[in-house]
């Protein structure tokens, strides 16, 4: 299995500004300033069961799909692994299936056409991008290589945390 790791991301990167006489100041948040880092990543020819491995032990719902030079071949999503054990749910025994998970791969699976940000895209129009065409994600991609991954869970943590502490 080809497994990578980017970058660490330590705590939240929204600035709190104020202006002259103490107002607060308006800062577009940025995808930068959301997206998960690091990303869990595994080649095109990874087996199924890792990439499933890789959901279950991380709590996660995508896996991007890269080469060796970190570019974004494409997505897995716990929507691609559920239809890929459709034939499980109609009655195959799970020893079966378990022996199909080892050879199925990434490449078979993932999503190919992926809408990609790059980090100075502005959070609202990653939201909107992914609100109407249905993702869960949308990849962080910078000079043609991924840096990140912007989630629906992202999105949910930033407002827990802005409504949690109005004044941050």
């Amino acid at each position: 299995m080809q497994k990578m790791r980017l970058g660490l991301r330590l705590a939240w990167n929204v600035p709190n500004l104020s202006g002259e006489g103490g107002e607060q100041v308006m800062v577009q948040l940025l995808v930068r300033d959301l997206m998960s880092v690091p990303v869990e990543t595994v080649g095109p020819t990874s087996p199924l069961r890792d990439i499933i491995r890789l959901m279950e032990e991380g709590n996660i719902r995508h896996v991007a799909i890269v080469d060796e030079e970190q570019r974004l071949l494409g997505v897995v999503s716990h929507r691609d692994v559920l239809r890929s054990q459709e034939g499980s749910l109609s009655g195959a025994p799970t020893v079966e299936q378990a022996h199909m998970n080892r050879w199925i791969e990434a490449r078979w699976l993932m999503t190919k056409e992926v809408r990609t940000v790059n980090p100075d895209t502005p959070a609202l129009e990653a939201a909107l991008t992914m609100r109407s065409h249905g993702y869960g994600c949308v990849p962080v991609v910078e000079r043609g290589v991924l840096v990140g991954m912007v989630t629906e869970s992202d999105f949910v943590e930033y407002a827990i945390q802005s409504l949690s502490d109005p004044g941050a």
